[in-house]
């Protein structure tokens, strides 16, 4: 059941693999380095395997921006999933889930917001101009107000931070958004004590999203291996979502 199925991540490495370029461009590098041996990280669980094929970076200056391995992709497979209409993303990375929205005939624009060049010419060396996707070299915490059925921000480098909550105040201030998420929103909800929880409004699409990964970890039996979410982190993050979204 994807996206915990290994062949599913698998055929999605080898086929950005061989669409992504290897180049440097300024103070950002596209490079592969050779599989995953030991624990592998999934999205919510943490497994001993291997993935025995080549994974593609994304290196900044000071860090690896974005890795195309089995957490970027089953993280990323309900937003990918629930996107629709107009779609904005913040942060484009090795370029992977805004395509993924193109591919979806329920999308019919995606406009992500980069704000670095570099990152920008990098996905340019690799991938041909579709008339769905629209790049803006911008701060999206401060580019012109605009409307979106899906919005989506992928910028948190596989952590989850109170920075989501203040993210969401400003984002959905400035632009008019049916439906948010963030990166990591559904490892998030599950952490939640139900006491915590249980008072709080969550928007229908986070509920639905949850419910619909949290069976498919389920169905494949990776929730033997479930890791929750710092206890402390979530309570803050939960009782400053009370505030904002009530």
């Amino acid at each position: 059941m994807k996206p915990y199925n290994k062949k599913y991540v698998l055929d999605v490495i080898t086929e950005y693999n061989n669409k992504i370029k290897i180049k440097k461009v300024g103070d950002f590098e596209i490079k592969k380095n050779y599989g995953i041996q030991g624990i592998v990280k999934g999205y919510m669980y943490e497994i001993e395997d291997g993935v025995n094929i080549d994974i593609l970076e994304l290196q900044g200056p000071d860090n690896v921006w974005m890795r195309l391995t089995p957490l970027e992709i089953e993280s990323s497979y309900m937003p990918i999933k629930f996107s629709k209409g107009k779609v904005g993303l913040v942060g484009l990375g090795l370029g992977y889930v805004a395509q993924e929205m193109a591919k979806r005939k329920e999308v019919k624009e995606v406009i992500v917001y980069e704000i670095d060049q570099d990152v920008i010419d990098l996905y340019n060396n690799s991938f041909n101009k579709n008339k769905k996707i629209k790049i803006l070299c911008e701060d999206a915490f401060k580019a012109e107000s605009n409307s979106f059925d899906f919005f989506y921000v992928d910028i948190y480098e596989y952590k989850l931070t109170k920075k989501v909550v203040e993210d969401y105040k400003i984002l959905n201030s400035l632009h008019k958004i049916e439906e948010y998420s963030f990166w990591g929103m559904e490892h998030f909800l599950l952490s939640c004590r139900y006491e915590e929880i249980v008072w709080v409004y969550i928007p229908e699409n986070w509920m639905a999203m949850t419910k619909l990964l949290s069976e498919r970890l389920e169905e494949s039996g990776y929730i033997k291996h479930y890791k929750a979410l710092d206890e402390k982190l979530v309570s803050e993050v939960i009782a400053d979502f009370k505030i904002v979204l009530e």
